[in-house]
Order: C-alpha cells, then structure tokens, then sequence
C-alpha cells in the first residue's frame, strides 16, 4: 500500500498516504457508510484526498476519537491531539501526546503570487538557490504554527516568524506573537513536497 509511517517521537506518530489509486479502490478499502460524504465533491483530486484521510483515520482506530470545530479543526476527545493536512496527492495525519500541526506542500508557483502575504523581512529562510523552494519551506512552516496555535486572526506576515533554520538537519524555529517558541521538523516526500511538523518548544521569550 502507498503509505508512509513516521514515527516522529515516542509521543507522535505521523501517518501518511500517497495517493496513487482511483476513487474506486479507495473506497474499497473503507466501510461504505465512510464514504458517502465523497459523493458531494466534484472535483476527483478531493474525493481522492477525503477517502485517504479517512483510510488513514480508519485504519489507525482514529475516527470515533476525534470531533471538528466550527472551524473545521479536528480535535481529540482522549486528550491526545491531531492534526490533519493535504496537497495534492499526499494526505498526512499527525497523531501526538503533545499539541501539533502539521502541513505538507508541493512545489508550487503560486506561492511565489502570494509569498507578499506570508513572508517577513526578518524571517530566516533556508540557505538555497531555488526560491520557489524556499517559500515553499516557509508556507509549510508558517502553516504548521498557525495550526498548532489556533489562533483566529492570527497573521502569517506579522504574527509568525521564522528566527532560525538549520538546512542540514532540517529544522528550524519559530516565534509566535505571543512570545511562545515553535519547534519545527521537516520531512521531503517524492517528487517535491515538503511535510513540517511543528510543537511547542520549552521556553517562552
């Protein structure tokens, strides 16, 4: 099966599914009254990334655990916390003791359009040639804070900034308007996607 399980620490699990199957396969794998929900979306590429999300919420005895806000952020009922994010055809799960976020991204010229909106001048990018990579590092980043954080208003641009980041080990710092530190993990998936993991870290400035 195209899945990918990474265990992060001993307190998160991250599960994720490559999507390479058709709708209908996917829908075999899952309980019928699972997939109705699909039957409303018109566009193939979601109906794909809701039956991989729900395959993975299955599968790992996930689905009865969790509710959503009005959000739509997934919450845990059992005091463990989730995370949810997709891009194309990858779906991931964040499953952890601690609060999490997580986003994953492919490599994408509309974040170059839109990189005025979630960049700062004092944000640390990596130290790398291609800029569409970069910001691609940055809105993955950038989003996994928002996530965890889940603060309403909260401003990419002004509110999240990236102090610190480490291309070797691939990870890197963030600083929440709040003053509170971010940790954050980065995975690279095939053919370009970039999956940031992001906790808080054991200080406040």
């Amino acid at each position: 099966m195209p899945q990918i399980f990474i265990s992060h620490t001993d307190r998160t699990r991250l599960f994720v599914w490559h999507i390479i199957e058709d709708v209908a396969t996917l829908k075999s794998l899952l309980p019928v009254e699972k997939t109705v929900e699909v039957e409303k979306m018109a566009s193939i590429v979601h109906q794909k990334q809701f039956l991989a999300k729900q395959i993975l919420l299955h599968r790992y005895g996930l689905t009865d655990k969790i509710t959503y806000l009005p959000s739509g952020k997934p919450v845990c009922e059992d005091n463990n916390y989730i995370s949810i994010s997709h891009s194309g055809e990858y779906v991931v799960v964040a499953f952890s003791q601690e609060p999490a976020g997580v986003d994953i991204e492919r490599k994408n010229p509309k974040l170059q359009k839109i990189s005025t909106r979630f960049q700062h001048p004092d944000d640390i990018l990596p130290d790398m040639d291609d800029k569409l990579k970069q910001w691609q590092f940055l809105w993955t980043a950038k989003e996994s804070v928002y996530k965890l954080a889940g603060i309403s208003g909260l401003s990419f641009k002004q509110d999240i900034r990236i102090t610190a980041f480490d291309k070797k080990n691939l990870t890197a710092t963030a600083l929440l308007k709040n003053k509170r530190l971010i940790d954050l993990y980065f995975y690279l998936l095939k053919p370009d996607y970039v999956l940031c993991a992001g906790f808080y870290g054991n200080d406040k400035i």
